[in-house]
């Protein structure tokens, strides 16, 4: 079993998103297109390559070929994968089922053959997981991340990338508003961490929702690198779609912080300029380069927080 851990700094376009991506910026209804030969499925993925495209135009501004990451779906954005592959750029694959509240997988029991045949750098499972929710609904989840877990970490071929959501669910959390994102999801979030380790799932890199507070930062990297097997285990911040001033202030929060290895920010970064390019109230080319000075500007503040 090879060691744990990704500590090269890593910063992330994601455009993973399906069924929210389909029906923001598209207003198609019902499932994920699904057949290539369809003109809807043809518009998606065209969207989701000028977000590509804009990453290599980040690259072309400055930004480190070494430090730049992509995260997609292999749905639409199959061609993105292989190309990025072709260019040494880190591909992140994810491997849930898009808009389930219960972790499973996209491509149920066939995930293995799903793995073996992207190839995939990276593997993300996006897990919605709060400490104080039913536990054989999160007993469920931890069994079927422990088989991921078990086959990246016996597969030299991947890295493990888990994106951790603690949504409040108890009537204290949904009482609390804001101070519950400030004060409370930090301390659910560190326990989850915890929970999620003592199951056996090890994830080399955890993608973390935004902090207000350094020692928030601290404690949830503490947790992340809780024993000398971990120490080399990487956090990355994600955006949620967060304005830009909420989302830059997160990234100044973290990146002093050790162990926290960069970010994966993406509609922040890529909404307006593709919703421009789509009702054509922006060029192509305009549309590439605001997504290239969005990414490239998260870039810029990481790198002079961290110092």
């Amino acid at each position: 079993m090879k060691s744990i851990g990704y500590d090269k700094p890593l910063f992330v376009q994601p455009f993973d998103h399906r069924g929210s991506f389909t029906k923001t910026f598209y207003d198609f209804k019902g499932a994920p297109i699904i057949d290539p030969k369809q003109d809807q499925f043809v518009q998606v993925s065209g969207g989701k390559t000028l977000i590509y495209r804009a990453l290599l135009r980040a690259i072309e501004m400055g930004v480190a070929k070494d430090q730049v990451g992509i995260l997609v779906d292999a749905q639409f954005g199959s061609h993105i994968l292989s190309d990025a592959s072709s260019r040494g750029i880190p591909a992140a694959v994810c491997v849930e089922k898009s808009g389930q509240s219960v972790f499973d997988f996209e491509y149920g029991a066939r995930w293995e053959d799903h793995l073996r045949y992207l190839s995939p750098k990276i593997v993300k499972v996006l897990v919605r997981y709060h400490p104080e929710d039913d536990a054989l609904m999160n007993r469920e989840q931890l069994t079927r991340l422990k088989l991921l877990s078990d086959y990246i970490h016996n597969n030299d071929d991947h890295y493990y990338m888990f994106e951790l959501l603690v949504p409040a669910t108890s009537d204290d959390d949904k009482a609390a508003g804001d101070s519950y994102d400030s004060d409370i999801r930090p301390k659910h979030m560190v326990q989850a961490i915890k929970e999620i380790q003592d199951f056996g799932i090890e994830p080399d890199i955890w993608k973390i929702e935004g902090l207000d507070k350094r020692e928030h930062a601290e404690a949830v990297s503490a947790q992340v690198r809780s024993n000398d097997e971990r120490r080399k285990v990487g956090s990355i911040l994600l955006g949620r779609g967060s304005n830009k001033e909420k989302v830059h202030a997160w990234l100044k929060v973290s990146a002093p912080v050790e162990g926290f290895i960069g970010f994966a920010v993406g509609r922040t970064n890529f909404s307006e300029p593709l919703k421009g390019y789509l009702d054509k109230t922006m060029e192509e080319s305009a549309a590439i380069d605001a997504i290239a000075q969005n990414y490239k500007g998260c870039v810029d503040i990481w790198q002079a927080a961290k110092g």
